[in-house]
């Protein structure tokens, strides 16, 4: 772990620190959807790094007027350097990736999808 004089600087107004008993937790990302959350903290915790999702969204229902608050995803201190950069690695392959609806993408990156290949819930004939 890099000590306070290598660490990047942090943009204190913008990132969530909470104090835990055993764990400080940091803001990593937060996402305007739960789908997006859980996708990011899959993505973290198949990379070995434990992660918490913060739901701060308000919505009333029936009507929505649109994204009040965020859903927050926290990782500790000790993992916040790794996840920042793996969370940049992912950005970058992103935005690399063809843009049309036809990409399926996978963990291991882009996936080759056979015309003939079924679903899986599709009974073969």
């Amino acid at each position: 772990m890099a000590d306070d004089a290598t660490r990047p600087p942090v943009d204190t107004e913008n990132v969530q620190t909470v104090e835990g008993e055993t764990v400080t937790w940091i803001e990593i990302a937060s996402t305007g959807t739960e789908d997006e959350a859980t996708l990011i903290r899959g993505f973290l915790e198949a990379e070995g790094i434990p992660a918490q999702i913060e739901n701060v969204k308000f919505s009333m229902e029936p009507i929505n007027f649109g994204t009040m608050g965020d859903i927050r995803i926290y990782v500790s201190a000790q993992d916040e350097q790794r996840a920042q950069e793996l969370m940049k690695q992912r950005e970058r392959a992103y935005d690399r990736l063809d843009d049309d609806a036809e990409t399926v993408v996978t963990d291991d990156g882009p996936a080759t999808i056979e015309e003939s290949a079924r679903a899986e819930s599709e009974p073969e004939q």
